[in-house]
């Protein structure tokens, strides 16, 4: 679903990326997870296409996204649903008209079917009654839900949700992540992945991490692992939000026992 081998990009002569390389295979959830200014960003912009890289080869979907046609790399990008930070929503449009924006552009559905999938996400989300509504009218945590579904309303192989929490308060926090956990399936076929700088929300999305530092891929494995015994930055990265925690939330989190029994006495 997505390569990148080697991938190198810099501004200015600040390196941003450095030699980066990771699969993601159809089937799997996984977490891209680093500090702010670690390159998160930067990859997404170059696996969309929207930036080109340096040096290296990106595949989106068997597409080669740096030299490929245009008209092959927009094909592609049909098959990709994009939750963006901040909602992203066209102001001057309702929320039912940013939905179908995007199916009339994406998909081969009928305007029926287009409304069956408005009204199915909108319940998904909570938001069954904002239909009619502009942006302006909801609330951020509002509005970052309406961008889950309208990523989610193609039905997309490839669904990818940009800091989707970031800003909001810890409830409304849940909310999202468990909304998009109940709503992007995970079909054999398709693939997600969450970009985030919040641990608990990566942990919780996903069991495998891919974790940026500085412009470099430092750790990719399961994160119960990591957490134990990855290197010492990622340990401290990791770790360092969960000390403290009651230790029943940490056994709720399902954080390894030898975590556990390291930090919290018994």
């Amino acid at each position: 679903m997505i390569s990148m081998q080697r991938v190198k990009m810099s501004f200015s002569g600040l390196t941003l990326l450095n030699d980066v390389s990771f699969k993601i295979e159809a089937g799997e959830r996984v977490s891209l997870i680093g500090p702010g200014g670690s390159g998160k960003s930067t990859i997404l912009k170059i696996l969309l296409g929207l930036l080109a890289p340096e040096g290296g080869e990106v595949r989106l979907m068997g597409t080669d996204m740096v030299t490929g046609h245009e008209d092959v790399k927009q094909h592609t990008l049909r098959k990709v649903g994009m939750a963006f930070q901040q909602g992203a929503l066209f102001d001057f449009m309702t929320v039912r008209e940013n939905l179908v924006f995007a199916m009339e552009h994406m998909t081969e559905m009928n305007p029926e079917q287009m409304e069956a999938r408005v009204q199915e996400l909108l319940t998904g989300v909570k938001l069954g009654r904002t239909a009619d509504m502009f942006p302006f009218e909801l609330s951020g945590g509002m509005q970052r839900r309406v961008g889950i579904a309208r990523a989610l309303c193609t039905e997309p192989h490839m669904a990818i949700f940009d800091e989707p929490t970031s800003g909001l308060d810890p409830v409304t926090s849940t909310i999202i992540l468990n909304m998009i956990l109940a709503l992007s399936g995970t079909a054999k076929e398709h693939a997600q992945l969450i970009v985030t700088s919040n641990v608990e929300i990566g942990i919780r999305f996903a069991d495998r991490l891919i974790v940026l530092n500085e412009g470099q891929i430092v750790a990719d494995g399961p994160w119960r692992e990591l957490l134990v015994s990855g290197p010492d930055w990622v340990r401290n990265f990791l770790g360092v939000r969960f000390i403290g925690l009651d230790v029943d939330y940490a056994h709720e989190l399902k954080l390894p026992e030898a975590f556990i029994a390291q930090h919290w006495s018994a």
